[in-house]
């Protein structure tokens, strides 16, 4: 019997020590797929055993295990997935995010909901979409990337404001913009800038730091945007800023990249050779006595045009104990556009906080301040913008005279002076945030009281030499817009057996204090002086001040029975002090519903449906931007209305208390699924969006001694269709692919207008432009122009078209039709993201189809009979014999001279493709950083924007992704020498501690 235990312990030992020589140390790094980032705490266990242990703050881990055995890593919201060890003693692992949409949540007004449970229709970005975008302003982040949502940038201009469009423009003269919402916080976007000659107005939310983004959420249908009451029918972008991590040890970034850019077209002009034998075989078809043109040259395009550079540092810091989170960063950035004299500078700091006082009551804040100082130029239609300019200026007038002194060129101004010489500057700065306060006042009943401010203050500074104006001229303009507001709700949310259901009641109030003082003189003794105070004669002084207050009620409602039937409604109620005393308050609402199918019986166990949901909402909302008195009756005062050199007063504008909101109604009907291992993920949302009473400005008899005055009439539909689809074509431990598609498709209608706006056909019309209008049956933004037919081979004659049909010689503004429209059928995007073990592409097309867009600046390049503008190279292509194909007439017909009038000649086909970025980068191995592992994680990361562009063959002109007027709804898709979008290559550096 000892023998035997003896032997039997031998035995024993020898097993031991086997399994101990086949046992090894094992370690890796594990990370996310959705970002690359390191994740902490996830669990990692040898299978069938109790041996295990977390991934540390680097996301590092070390275990021991034989090769038999398989290791379980494990993490909430990411897929467990299982190794087998073998001979391996490094396992770096990528962990997926796990698909079950219960998991997931989306940001909605004044809260979060489970994406599951919603009957809201929202597009999220989250950080990924976004990260490592060297973008000027937080509009920038959405073009292609969200369904229903247009973006155009108006302007290659620095700080141009863009256009967004959330399924179509729900008004037509009053704000067509989206509100935006920054951590509870809705922001004032009005301009508090002075005009510079054109439509492109400065951005609003330039001084929003991109960098400091987590998500962006747009509210789309009525169930989602209701809640936001009267200023919710332009659609909502909720922005949540970054914040801190609790019980984690202080993480630090620092980002900065380095670029430059180029504009992506210009117009090609002709050069002295060229535009001298134009001229002079012009004038000698046309028996006109030859002109003295000089023989020296300038390529004035060439001057004006540079390479931008860009360069960028953000530094942040976020951590937290188990009571207290925070997120720290810092922003400095300079860029300079294309052009001379384009240039901005931006510093901004963020500081989110939020504190734990007890397990039942918290508080917190988020802050930002911001700085941003331009160098601005004249813009769009202006002939102190330089590239305006550098197109029509002759190419034979020199900048400068024989002593090298810069000369006055006329009304084609010498812009290489102008920016020389002059001062033209703008600088913003403004300070967002909000405190808060929660208090659980039960377990499911939560109270917040937040406080939010938003104010912004712009000062213009412009100084003119006496080179352009005889002793020259200045002015000082200081605009500030400063809005307080006061939040209070109530949440309670049960979940009891089958049954979950969430209530939240609110109450909030806003005012804005808007205040004006702008002052200007001319006549200066130097033009070493700067400021106003040294001018002889005052020419402007003025000061304005205006208010406007929002009181509102709101509440929301949702309830889900056992996980799959769904119920949802709000109601706002707000009352404005811009509407008239009758009208002041109004009520907005919405009602919604859905259906898990997919957790049905007779889905539950489907191999192929993971997740299929079908939503309907019906609701309204409100527009309230058309300036803060529209309603009431106003008087002015000032030397206009003196009466016998006395200070008088005179009526200028007719009261209307009965003036109340613009009211969108909208339908929408949708369905979401995902499918086949939850690879590929499908939305589909159809809606039918109606806005009555518009507010429109209606046309009085002149016997009123008023021109017009704000009332609600009016009826526009848009309808349409937003696609989602994603597919995660490769997913492996090392190399993960994965692609997205969004689709939006839109039919706008004007249904109703003012009976006193009807043209000769009868058509009831509100003008945009001369060269587009709102339609009743037609679009919003309908061109209605004279038809160009063209050259004439066989005569040389330019014709045009009757309005009906007929080819004619005879240019007449009677002939006009409507010849399509400014708005895009389809608007849209790609992107696909492929990640390798360290490296990462990511890279993202925008497109639009369907749309027009005038190119107004080819009346004046195509300016055949004026000696007094340069043109364009097209016009060497005349006509001059029976037979030719040729672009403008022969130079001896009497159409020559008008064949540039406004017509089809200058409008274009818009739809375009666009490779809107492309990122590639490289996580450098952790194990390069050494034992201390003072470096958390290392990128380096290679960013080209708006690489090549698909566009119509036969497209003349810069861009046809343009909007020179910048956000209006009434007049889209035009532009006069708007700068193109700009090709920038950027490359940068991402490090963590």
């Amino acid at each position: 019997m000892r023998n035997f235990l003896l032997t039997s312990l031998g035995l024993l030992l020898v097993i031991c020590v086997q399994l101990r020589a086949q046992e090894r140390r094992v370690t890796g790094v594990v990370t996310s797929t959705t970002d690359g980032s390191v994740l902490p705490g996830v669990s990692v266990i040898v299978k069938g055993t109790n041996t295990g242990t977390q991934t540390d703050l680097n996301g590092s881990y070390a275990i021991t295990a034989t090769p038999q055995q398989t290791l379980v890593f494990s993490f909430v919201g990411m897929k467990t997935t299982e190794v087998v060890v073998g001979n391996q003693s490094i396992i770096n692992l990528t962990l997926a995010d796990e698909a079950d949409v219960l998991s997931e949540v989306v940001v909605v007004g004044y809260g979060q909901q489970s994406k599951k449970l919603s009957t809201q229709t929202i597009s999220t970005l989250s950080s990924k979409s976004i990260k490592d975008w060297p973008v000027l302003s937080p509009q920038q982040l959405l073009q292609g990337q969200a369904a229903g949502v247009q973006m155009v940038t108006s302007s290659g201009l620095l700080g141009s404001n863009p256009s967004i469009r959330i399924r179509g423009a729900a008004s037509i003269t009053a704000g067509g913009q989206p509100l935006f919402v920054i951590d509870g916080v809705p922001l004032n976007d009005g301009e508090l800038t002075g005009a510079q000659g054109g439509g492109t107005a400065l951005n609003p939310l330039m001084n929003i730091n991109p960098n400091d983004i987590e998500s962006m959420s747009v509210l789309k249908d009525a169930a989602a945007v209701s809640i936001y009451g009267s200023r919710g029918a332009n659609g909502v972008i909720l922005i949540n800023t970054k914040k801190g991590l609790v019980d984690k040890k202080t993480q630090i970034n620092v980002d900065m990249f380095t670029g430059f850019s180029k504009p992506t077209n210009l117009f090609p002009m002709m050069n002295t050779q060229q535009f001298n034998g134009f001229v002079g075989e012009y004038r000698a078809a046309r028996g006109l006595a030859p002109l003295q043109l000089s023989n020296d040259y300038f390529d004035w395009v060439n001057a004006v045009v540079r390479n931008g550079k860009t360069n960028q540092i953000n530094l942040s810091a976020r951590g937290g104990s188990k009571n207290t989170s925070f997120y720290f960063a810092g922003t400095y950035g300079t860029e300079q556009g294309f052009t001379i004299g384009n240039e901005l500078d931006r510093l901004s700091g963020r500081f989110n906080l939020e504190h734990k006082i007890s397990d039942r009551f918290r508080f917190g804040t988020n802050m930002s301040m911001a700085t941003v100082d331009m160098d601005r130029i004249g813009a769009e239609n202006n002939t102190y913008a330089p590239l305006t300019s550098a197109y029509l200026q002759i190419p034979n007038v020199l900048p400068r005279d024989a002593q090298g002194n810069y000369v006055n060129t006329g009304f084609i101004q010498n812009v290489l002076a102008l920016e020389e010489l002059n001062i033209n500057k703008y600088i913003t700065r403004r300070t967002t945030g909000n405190v808060y306060a929660e208090l659980d006042i039960l377990k499911n009943l939560t109270f917040r009281t937040d406080f939010g401010m938003d104010i912004n203050v712009g000062d213009s500074k412009y100084r003119e030499v006496n080179l352009f104006t005889p002793g020259g001229s200045g002015s000082r303009d200081i605009r500030k817009d400063s809005k307080w507001l006061t939040t209070n709700t109530l949440k309670y949310f049960l979940d009891k057996d089958k049954h979950s259901f969430d209530v939240l009641l609110g109450y909030s109030y806003e005012v804005s204090d808007y205040d004006r003082i702008a002052v200007g003189g001319s006549g200066y003794a130097s033009d070493a002086l700067p400021n106003v105070v040294s001018a002889a004669t005052p020419t402007t002084t003025l000061e304005e001040r205006s208010r406007w207050a929002l009181e509102s009620q709101f509440a929301r409602a949702n309830y889900a029975y056992d996980g799959k039937y769904l119920l949802g409604a709000s109601m706002r109620r707000d009352g404005s002090s811009r509407f008239g005393a009758n009208k002041r308050y109004g009520i907005f609402y919405a009602v919604s519903g859905g259906w898990v199918i997919s957790e049905e019986s007779f889905l539950k166990s489907s191999d192929f449906i993971n997740f299929l949901k079908l939503t309907a909402s019906y609701g309204t909302a409100g527009n309230d931007r058309i300036g803060n008195f529209p309603s009431l009756g106003l008087y002015q005062g000032g030397t206009d209305a003196d009466y016998l050199a006395q200070p008088g007063l005179r009526p200028t504008q007719v009261p209307n208390p009965n003036l109340t909101w613009e009211e969108t109604a909208q339908l929408d009907l949708g369905i979401n699924t995902t499918f086949y291992k939850n690879i590929f993920s499908l939305s589909l949302n159809y809606y039918n969006k109606i806005t009555s009473s518009m507010l429109l400005n209606v046309p009085f008899p002149f016997t009123t001694g008023f021109a017009s005055a704000a009332n609600n009439v009016g009826k526009m539909q848009n309808r349409g269709v937003d696609i989602d689809f994603s597919a995660k074509v490769i997913q492996k431990q090392d190399l993960n692919l994965s692609i997205g598609f969004n689709a939006g498709y839109l039919k706008n209608e004007v249904l109703e207008l003012p009976e006193a706006s009807v043209d000769a056909d009868g058509n009831r019309f509100v003008n945009g432009s001369s060269a587009q209008r709102a339609v009743v049956g037609r679009t919003i933004n309908e061109f209605f122009l004279v038809r160009a037919n063209g050259v004439n081979p066989q005569t040389g004659d330019f014709e045009w078209l009757t309005k009906a049909g007929q080819p004619t010689t005879t240019y007449s503004a009677n002939d006009r039709v409507f010849v399509g429209s400014a708005l895009p059928k389809w608007t849209g995007g790609l992107n696909a993201n492929l990640s390798y073990k360290g490296f990462d592409l990511a890279v993202l097309f925008s497109f639009s189809y369907g749309n027009k867009v005038l190119i107004d600046g080819l009346r004046f390049t195509d300016n055949v009979a004026s000696a007094g503008f340069n043109k364009s190279v097209d016009l060497l292509n005349y006509w001059k014999k029976e037979g030719d194909q040729a672009f403008i007439p022969k130079l001896s017909s009497s159409t020559a001279p008008l064949f540039n009038q406004l017509s089809t000649l200058q409008l274009q086909n818009g739809s375009f493709a666009r490779l809107r970025n492309i990122n590639l980068g490289y996580n450098l191995p952790t194990k390069w950083f050494g034992e201390q592992k003072i470096l958390r994680s290392a990128r380096i990361y290679a960013l080209a924007q708006n690489l090549f562009l698909i566009k119509d063959k036969n497209f003349r002109g810069p861009d046809p992704e343009v909007s020179a007027n910048g956000p209006s709804n009434l007049i889209v898709g035009e532009s006069f020498f708007a700068l193109p979008q700009a090709k920038t290559f950027t490359v940068g550096l991402n490090i963590g501690f």
